[in-house]
């Protein structure tokens, strides 16, 4: 999670048009509301959770304590978007890289979370993951511990009000409306994803081969 992104975010918003027809930032509490200058989306939020002993638990991760930006902080998997990704994209890259977990199945909520930031209105997408039951976490080192706990604790332990929307839309999108789940369900995706590595993937895994070949000539020349 970017710690820039961690540290500056404000209370969610819902978008509302100013007089001059563009977006406006209206905060709670506050008597005017100012233009905002762009909609950007540059993180993902993920809420995974498992179905164990006939109860279901959210995973928290704890940020490590020598993070620079809210050290300390139970949150869901939160990542950064990388320059030409896709929001769900992120979501399994990130998911991956944070935990090491690979759900059976994933959603793309309906519900969204927005904030102001820098003058620009952020539009966070939200997922949902399902993993097994006995599904090992293997943590990075952006986290030092986690815990899959039930609902009310992880609301108890997030420190955003949105983060706790998020834990409701999983219960309302998914867990309680089958047929919007259905709907809403990107696991297939997910699944064609990983069968057809990204052209980025595909450059990365190029670069690489061309770096151990040229590696391979350098000691060759070396042992003339």
């Amino acid at each position: 999670m970017s710690g820039h992104f961690a540290s500056n975010r404000s209370r969610s918003v819902q978008p509302a048009r100013g007089k001059g027809g563009g977006i406006a930032d209206c905060l709670t509490g506050t008597l005017s509301c100012r233009a905002v200058a762009s909609i950007l989306s540059t993180h993902v939020e993920v809420y995974v959770f498992r179905r164990r002993r006939g109860r279901l638990e959210f995973l928290a991760l704890r940020r490590s304590p020598d993070r620079r930006k809210l050290p300390g902080v139970w949150q869901p998997v939160t990542g950064k978007r990388e320059r030409g990704e896709t929001a769900l994209g992120s979501a399994v890259r990130e998911l991956a890289e944070e935990t090491g977990l690979q759900p059976v199945r994933w959603w793309a909520l309906e519900t969204v979370t927005m904030y102001v930031e820098n003058d620009a209105l952020m539009m966070l997408p939200l997922f949902a993951a399902e993993v097994k039951a006995d599904a090992h976490v293997r943590l990075s080192d952006e986290h030092d511990a986690f815990a899959f706990v039930t609902s009310v604790e992880a609301a108890r332990r997030y420190l955003w009000k949105s983060q706790r929307r998020g834990l409701e839309a999983v219960r309302s999108e998914v867990l309680d409306r089958p047929v919007l789940a259905r709907a809403l369900e990107v696991t297939d995706q997910v699944r064609d994803r990983g069968e057809r590595p990204t052209r980025r993937r595909r450059t990365r895994a190029k670069v690489r081969t061309k770096r151990r070949s040229t590696s391979k000539r350098s000691k060759a020349r070396r042992s003339r």
